[in-house]
Protein backbone atom coordinates (compact mmCIF):
# COMPACT_ATOMS: atom_id res chain seq x y z
CA UNK A 1 0.00 0.00 0.00
CA UNK A 2 2.86 2.42 0.88
CA UNK A 3 4.59 1.63 -2.34
CA UNK A 4 1.70 2.11 -4.45
CA UNK A 5 0.99 5.54 -2.43
CA UNK A 6 4.81 6.37 -2.87
CA UNK A 7 4.37 5.67 -6.57
CA UNK A 8 1.16 8.01 -6.88
CA UNK A 9 3.03 10.79 -5.39
CA UNK A 10 6.11 10.43 -7.04
CA UNK A 11 3.99 10.43 -10.57
CA UNK A 12 1.85 13.12 -9.04
CA UNK A 13 5.08 15.59 -8.59
CA UNK A 14 6.32 14.25 -11.73
CA UNK A 15 3.06 15.44 -13.48
CA UNK A 16 2.80 18.68 -12.00
CA UNK A 17 6.26 19.21 -12.91
CA UNK A 18 6.39 18.59 -16.17
CA UNK A 19 2.98 20.85 -16.99
CA UNK A 20 3.96 23.76 -14.91
CA UNK A 21 7.22 23.75 -17.12
CA UNK A 22 5.47 23.66 -20.95
CA UNK A 23 2.63 26.07 -19.17
CA UNK A 24 5.76 27.97 -18.56
CA UNK A 25 7.26 27.19 -21.64
CA UNK A 26 3.92 28.40 -23.84
CA UNK A 27 4.25 31.83 -21.75
CA UNK A 28 7.74 32.31 -23.17
CA UNK A 29 8.39 32.88 -26.66
CA UNK A 30 11.71 32.88 -27.88
CA UNK A 31 12.82 35.02 -31.52
CA UNK A 32 11.17 32.92 -34.46
CA UNK A 33 12.72 33.43 -37.96
CA UNK A 34 11.20 33.71 -41.21
CA UNK A 35 12.51 32.51 -44.68
CA UNK A 36 14.10 35.53 -45.63
CA UNK A 37 15.86 35.83 -42.25
CA UNK A 38 13.89 38.67 -40.52
CA UNK A 39 13.68 37.77 -36.80
CA UNK A 40 10.36 38.64 -34.80
CA UNK A 41 11.36 39.21 -31.29
CA UNK A 42 8.96 39.27 -28.15
CA UNK A 43 9.03 39.28 -24.46
CA UNK A 44 6.23 39.83 -21.86
CA UNK A 45 6.19 43.23 -19.88
CA UNK A 46 2.74 45.01 -19.14
CA UNK A 47 4.07 47.02 -16.98
CA UNK A 48 6.71 48.55 -18.66
CA UNK A 49 6.83 52.38 -20.55
CA UNK A 50 9.37 50.91 -23.28
CA UNK A 51 10.64 48.02 -24.79
CA UNK A 52 14.00 47.63 -26.92
CA UNK A 53 15.73 45.27 -28.71
CA UNK A 54 19.57 45.78 -28.40
CA UNK A 55 21.66 44.56 -30.82
CA UNK A 56 25.17 43.40 -29.50
CA UNK A 57 26.70 42.83 -32.85
CA UNK A 58 27.64 44.63 -35.14
CA UNK A 59 24.98 46.57 -36.70
CA UNK A 60 24.53 44.81 -40.01
CA UNK A 61 23.62 41.75 -37.95
CA UNK A 62 20.24 42.34 -37.07
CA UNK A 63 20.00 45.11 -39.41
CA UNK A 64 19.97 47.71 -37.55
CA UNK A 65 22.07 48.93 -33.94
CA UNK A 66 18.15 48.68 -31.87
CA UNK A 67 14.80 48.49 -32.59
CA UNK A 68 11.53 49.64 -30.61
CA UNK A 69 9.28 47.23 -29.55
CA UNK A 70 5.60 47.53 -29.81
CA UNK A 71 3.40 46.50 -27.01
CA UNK A 72 -0.05 44.68 -27.82
CA UNK A 73 -3.15 44.92 -25.04
CA UNK A 74 -1.76 41.72 -23.25
CA UNK A 75 1.16 43.45 -22.26
CA UNK A 76 3.23 41.29 -25.33
CA UNK A 77 5.74 43.69 -26.81
CA UNK A 78 7.01 42.33 -30.10
CA UNK A 79 9.04 43.63 -33.20
CA UNK A 80 10.46 42.41 -36.37
CA UNK A 81 13.13 43.18 -37.85
CA UNK A 82 15.36 43.67 -41.48
CA UNK A 83 16.99 40.51 -42.78
CA UNK A 84 19.96 39.38 -40.54
CA UNK A 85 23.25 37.92 -41.70
CA UNK A 86 23.89 34.48 -41.05
CA UNK A 87 25.13 33.38 -37.87
CA UNK A 88 25.31 33.76 -34.24
CA UNK A 89 24.79 37.56 -32.39
CA UNK A 90 24.47 38.69 -29.68
CA UNK A 91 21.32 40.93 -28.20
CA UNK A 92 19.80 41.64 -24.77
CA UNK A 93 16.85 43.63 -24.21
CA UNK A 94 16.12 47.52 -22.99
CA UNK A 95 13.41 47.76 -20.52
CA UNK A 96 12.74 51.10 -19.32
CA UNK A 97 16.71 51.50 -18.91
CA UNK A 98 17.36 48.38 -17.76
CA UNK A 99 19.86 45.75 -19.64
CA UNK A 100 18.12 41.86 -19.63
CA UNK A 101 18.64 38.72 -21.11
CA UNK A 102 15.97 37.44 -23.59
CA UNK A 103 14.57 34.52 -20.47
CA UNK A 104 13.37 32.45 -23.73
CA UNK A 105 16.41 32.65 -25.70
CA UNK A 106 19.65 30.24 -24.50
CA UNK A 107 22.48 32.06 -23.02
CA UNK A 108 26.18 32.36 -23.90
CA UNK A 109 28.80 33.72 -22.01
CA UNK A 110 29.87 36.68 -24.07
CA UNK A 111 30.48 40.83 -23.87
CA UNK A 112 31.85 39.42 -20.08
CA UNK A 113 28.48 38.60 -18.95
CA UNK A 114 25.65 35.54 -20.10
CA UNK A 115 23.92 37.15 -22.47
CA UNK A 116 21.21 36.18 -25.09
CA UNK A 117 22.30 34.56 -28.73
CA UNK A 118 19.97 34.13 -32.15
CA UNK A 119 22.15 31.71 -34.68
CA UNK A 120 20.76 32.62 -37.97
CA UNK A 121 20.78 29.51 -40.26
CA UNK A 122 23.45 29.84 -43.46
CA UNK A 123 21.88 28.53 -46.39
CA UNK A 124 25.03 27.59 -47.59
CA UNK A 125 27.43 26.68 -44.72
CA UNK A 126 26.55 23.24 -42.62
CA UNK A 127 29.77 22.32 -41.34
CA UNK A 128 29.35 22.91 -37.62
CA UNK A 129 26.22 21.39 -37.92
CA UNK A 130 25.72 18.63 -35.66
CA UNK A 131 25.47 15.69 -37.99
CA UNK A 132 24.85 11.87 -38.05
CA UNK A 133 28.29 11.04 -37.96
CA UNK A 134 30.81 9.68 -35.27
CA UNK A 135 30.85 12.56 -32.07
CA UNK A 136 34.10 13.02 -30.19
CA UNK A 137 33.38 14.08 -26.50
CA UNK A 138 33.83 17.66 -24.68
CA UNK A 139 35.42 17.45 -20.87
CA UNK A 140 35.49 19.61 -18.23
CA UNK A 141 38.64 18.94 -16.89
CA UNK A 142 39.70 21.07 -13.49
CA UNK A 143 43.49 21.77 -12.14
CA UNK A 144 45.86 23.63 -10.26
CA UNK A 145 47.78 26.40 -12.15
CA UNK A 146 50.78 26.86 -9.96
CA UNK A 147 51.33 30.21 -11.59
CA UNK A 148 48.28 31.90 -10.55
CA UNK A 149 47.95 29.39 -7.37
CA UNK A 150 44.44 28.92 -8.63
CA UNK A 151 42.24 25.93 -9.35
CA UNK A 152 41.00 26.71 -13.60
CA UNK A 153 38.97 24.45 -15.63
CA UNK A 154 39.47 24.02 -19.32
CA UNK A 155 37.34 21.98 -21.83
CA UNK A 156 38.82 19.41 -23.74
CA UNK A 157 37.68 17.62 -26.79
CA UNK A 158 38.77 14.17 -27.76
CA UNK A 159 38.00 12.96 -30.93
CA UNK A 160 35.49 9.70 -31.49
CA UNK A 161 36.89 6.59 -30.23
CA UNK A 162 39.20 8.10 -28.17
CA UNK A 163 38.34 5.55 -25.57
CA UNK A 164 37.89 2.82 -27.87
CA UNK A 165 41.75 2.20 -28.59
CA UNK A 166 43.85 3.45 -25.67
CA UNK A 167 47.16 2.90 -27.42
CA UNK A 168 46.68 5.72 -30.28
CA UNK A 169 48.11 9.22 -29.16
CA UNK A 170 47.21 12.56 -30.49
CA UNK A 171 48.53 16.09 -31.53
CA UNK A 172 47.01 18.70 -29.69
CA UNK A 173 45.78 22.39 -30.72
CA UNK A 174 45.44 24.90 -28.25
CA UNK A 175 42.70 26.96 -29.07
CA UNK A 176 41.67 30.52 -27.16
CA UNK A 177 38.67 32.51 -26.92
CA UNK A 178 38.02 36.53 -27.47
CA UNK A 179 37.77 39.43 -25.16
CA UNK A 180 34.59 38.99 -22.44
CA UNK A 181 34.09 35.48 -23.42
CA UNK A 182 35.97 32.13 -21.52
CA UNK A 183 36.64 28.68 -22.60
CA UNK A 184 32.81 27.70 -23.48
CA UNK A 185 32.99 30.19 -26.42
CA UNK A 186 34.64 27.74 -28.65
CA UNK A 187 32.26 24.94 -28.00
CA UNK A 188 28.94 27.01 -26.93
CA UNK A 189 29.25 29.75 -29.90
CA UNK A 190 31.87 28.19 -32.13
CA UNK A 191 30.64 24.45 -32.19
CA UNK A 192 34.64 23.26 -32.28
CA UNK A 193 33.76 19.83 -31.48
CA UNK A 194 31.07 19.73 -34.14
CA UNK A 195 33.68 21.32 -36.57
CA UNK A 196 36.19 18.55 -36.07
CA UNK A 197 33.74 15.46 -35.93
CA UNK A 198 32.39 16.51 -39.42
CA UNK A 199 35.87 16.96 -40.63
CA UNK A 200 37.20 13.91 -39.46
CA UNK A 201 34.13 11.70 -40.81
CA UNK A 202 35.01 13.56 -44.21
CA UNK A 203 38.90 12.54 -43.75
CA UNK A 204 39.32 16.07 -44.32
CA UNK A 205 41.19 16.68 -40.95
CA UNK A 206 43.71 14.49 -38.24
CA UNK A 207 42.16 13.59 -35.26
CA UNK A 208 43.10 15.90 -32.58
CA UNK A 209 42.54 16.57 -28.94
CA UNK A 210 41.46 20.45 -28.76
CA UNK A 211 42.07 21.96 -25.36
CA UNK A 212 40.08 25.18 -24.46
CA UNK A 213 41.01 27.28 -21.69
CA UNK A 214 40.37 30.52 -20.01
CA UNK A 215 42.39 33.57 -21.54
CA UNK A 216 42.50 35.56 -18.51
CA UNK A 217 45.01 35.17 -15.76
CA UNK A 218 45.74 36.97 -12.71
CA UNK A 219 48.77 37.37 -10.40
CA UNK A 220 47.73 36.17 -6.51
CA UNK A 221 45.81 39.01 -5.05
CA UNK A 222 44.79 40.83 -8.25
CA UNK A 223 41.56 42.28 -8.82
CA UNK A 224 39.47 42.55 -11.81
CA UNK A 225 41.59 40.26 -14.40
CA UNK A 226 39.34 40.61 -17.16
CA UNK A 227 39.91 44.08 -17.47
CA UNK A 228 41.28 44.91 -19.65
CA UNK A 229 42.82 41.45 -20.48
CA UNK A 230 44.32 40.32 -17.44
CA UNK A 231 48.24 39.76 -17.54
CA UNK A 232 49.34 38.68 -21.02
CA UNK A 233 52.68 37.27 -19.54
CA UNK A 234 50.89 35.24 -17.11
CA UNK A 235 48.39 33.89 -19.69
CA UNK A 236 52.12 32.82 -21.61
CA UNK A 237 53.49 31.59 -18.50
CA UNK A 238 50.13 29.60 -17.55
CA UNK A 239 50.00 27.94 -20.39
CA UNK A 240 53.37 27.12 -21.39
CA UNK A 241 54.01 26.00 -17.89
CA UNK A 242 51.05 24.90 -16.52
CA UNK A 243 48.40 23.84 -18.48
CA UNK A 244 50.75 21.89 -21.59
CA UNK A 245 52.43 19.40 -18.96
CA UNK A 246 48.91 18.79 -17.40
CA UNK A 247 47.65 17.82 -20.22
CA UNK A 248 50.52 15.83 -21.93
CA UNK A 249 50.11 14.03 -18.48
CA UNK A 250 46.30 13.24 -18.55
CA UNK A 251 45.69 12.88 -22.05
CA UNK A 252 47.40 10.48 -25.32
CA UNK A 253 48.79 13.28 -26.96
CA UNK A 254 51.75 12.85 -28.88
CA UNK A 255 54.27 15.64 -26.77
CA UNK A 256 56.29 17.40 -29.36
CA UNK A 257 56.64 20.66 -30.43
CA UNK A 258 55.58 19.29 -34.53
CA UNK A 259 52.72 17.78 -33.09
CA UNK A 260 51.25 20.76 -31.07
CA UNK A 261 49.63 24.17 -32.24
CA UNK A 262 48.05 27.03 -30.73
CA UNK A 263 45.23 29.44 -32.28
CA UNK A 264 42.80 31.75 -31.43
CA UNK A 265 40.55 34.48 -31.91
CA UNK A 266 40.94 38.69 -31.41
CA UNK A 267 42.23 38.85 -28.09
CA UNK A 268 42.98 35.00 -28.54
CA UNK A 269 44.49 35.50 -31.59
CA UNK A 270 46.95 37.86 -29.40
CA UNK A 271 47.80 35.31 -27.28
CA UNK A 272 48.14 32.69 -29.84
CA UNK A 273 50.35 34.41 -31.79
CA UNK A 274 52.70 35.72 -29.49
CA UNK A 275 52.73 32.35 -27.44
CA UNK A 276 53.32 30.19 -30.60
CA UNK A 277 56.28 32.36 -32.17
CA UNK A 278 57.44 33.10 -28.68
CA UNK A 279 58.04 29.30 -27.98
CA UNK A 280 58.67 27.77 -31.42
CA UNK A 281 60.38 24.92 -29.19
CA UNK A 282 56.79 24.00 -28.07
CA UNK A 283 54.54 24.77 -31.17
CA UNK A 284 55.08 23.94 -35.02
CA UNK A 285 51.65 25.49 -35.92
CA UNK A 286 50.87 29.29 -35.17
CA UNK A 287 47.10 30.54 -36.36
CA UNK A 288 45.77 34.25 -35.62
CA UNK A 289 41.65 34.59 -36.33
CA UNK A 290 40.55 37.83 -36.19
CA UNK A 291 43.58 39.96 -34.82
CA UNK A 292 46.99 39.84 -33.25
CA UNK A 293 48.97 41.82 -35.32
CA UNK A 294 49.43 45.42 -34.98
CA UNK A 295 51.27 47.42 -37.25
CA UNK A 296 52.15 44.86 -39.07
CA UNK A 297 56.03 45.22 -40.26
CA UNK A 298 57.84 42.59 -41.22
CA UNK A 299 61.55 43.73 -40.02
CA UNK A 300 59.60 44.68 -36.23
CA UNK A 301 56.62 42.58 -35.82
CA UNK A 302 57.16 39.70 -32.87
CA UNK A 303 60.90 40.77 -32.40
CA UNK A 304 61.23 40.59 -36.23
CA UNK A 305 60.59 36.91 -36.24
CA UNK A 306 59.29 37.35 -40.21
CA UNK A 307 62.96 38.76 -41.33
CA UNK A 308 64.25 35.40 -42.17
CA UNK A 309 61.98 33.83 -44.41
CA UNK A 310 63.88 30.80 -44.97
CA UNK A 311 64.46 30.46 -41.01
CA UNK A 312 61.36 30.71 -40.69
CA UNK A 313 59.54 28.53 -42.91
CA UNK A 314 62.18 25.83 -41.91
CA UNK A 315 60.89 26.32 -37.89
CA UNK A 316 57.03 26.56 -38.84
CA UNK A 317 55.24 23.90 -40.22
CA UNK A 318 52.13 25.87 -40.68
CA UNK A 319 51.29 29.93 -40.09
CA UNK A 320 47.96 30.52 -40.75
CA UNK A 321 45.98 34.02 -40.12
CA UNK A 322 43.21 35.45 -41.45
CA UNK A 323 40.40 38.37 -41.07
CA UNK A 324 36.55 38.61 -42.23
CA UNK A 325 36.05 41.01 -44.96
CA UNK A 326 33.90 43.16 -43.57
CA UNK A 327 36.24 43.62 -40.51
CA UNK A 328 37.86 47.03 -39.54
CA UNK A 329 41.79 45.87 -40.75
CA UNK A 330 40.68 43.87 -43.39
CA UNK A 331 42.54 45.45 -46.40
CA UNK A 332 45.99 46.42 -44.25
CA UNK A 333 46.09 42.30 -42.91
CA UNK A 334 45.41 41.25 -46.66
CA UNK A 335 48.23 43.69 -47.63
CA UNK A 336 50.47 42.56 -44.68
CA UNK A 337 49.70 38.88 -46.60
CA UNK A 338 50.91 39.55 -49.36
CA UNK A 339 54.23 41.24 -47.93
CA UNK A 340 54.58 38.00 -46.37
CA UNK A 341 53.88 35.76 -49.25
CA UNK A 342 56.35 38.95 -51.81
CA UNK A 343 58.86 38.31 -49.02
CA UNK A 344 59.03 34.98 -48.99
CA UNK A 345 57.68 33.59 -45.79
CA UNK A 346 55.32 30.53 -46.44
CA UNK A 347 51.65 30.89 -44.32
CA UNK A 348 48.03 30.36 -45.33
CA UNK A 349 45.50 33.68 -45.52
CA UNK A 350 42.01 33.47 -44.98
CA UNK A 351 39.09 35.83 -45.64
CA UNK A 352 35.14 34.96 -45.02
CA UNK A 353 32.91 36.74 -45.87
CA UNK A 354 31.71 38.46 -42.71
CA UNK A 355 32.63 40.58 -39.36
CA UNK A 356 34.25 40.34 -36.35
CA UNK A 357 31.59 37.47 -35.50
CA UNK A 358 31.55 33.92 -34.87
CA UNK A 359 30.24 32.92 -38.29
CA UNK A 360 33.50 33.86 -39.90
CA UNK A 361 35.84 32.46 -36.82
CA UNK A 362 34.19 28.99 -37.46
CA UNK A 363 35.38 29.37 -40.80
CA UNK A 364 38.86 29.98 -39.75
CA UNK A 365 38.85 26.49 -37.56
CA UNK A 366 37.16 24.92 -40.68
CA UNK A 367 40.00 26.12 -42.88
CA UNK A 368 43.02 25.78 -40.09
CA UNK A 369 42.16 22.36 -39.11
CA UNK A 370 42.60 20.83 -42.15
CA UNK A 371 46.01 22.10 -42.85
CA UNK A 372 47.46 21.15 -38.96
CA UNK A 373 49.76 18.23 -38.48
CA UNK A 374 49.80 17.52 -41.83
Amino acid sequence: MLNKFCRFALFFIFSLVLFSSIGWAQLMKGPTLSADNRVTFQIHAPDASYVKVINLSDSAALGAPEYQMTKNSGGDWSVTTESCRPGLHYYEFDINGARVSDPAAPLYFGWGKWTSCLEVPDANLDFYLPKDVPHGEVRLFWYVAKTTQTFRKCLVYTPPNYDADTTVRYPVLYLQHGAGESELGWTMQGKANFILDNLIAEDKARPMIIVMDNGYAARPGAENPQRPRGDDNLFSDLVTKDLIPMIDNQFRTIADREHRAIAGLSMGAGQALRIGLGHPELFASVAGFSGGIRRANIESSFDGIFRDAEKFNSTFKLFFFGYGTLERGFESMQAFSDELRAHGINHVWSEPVGSHEWQVWRVHLYECAQHLFQ
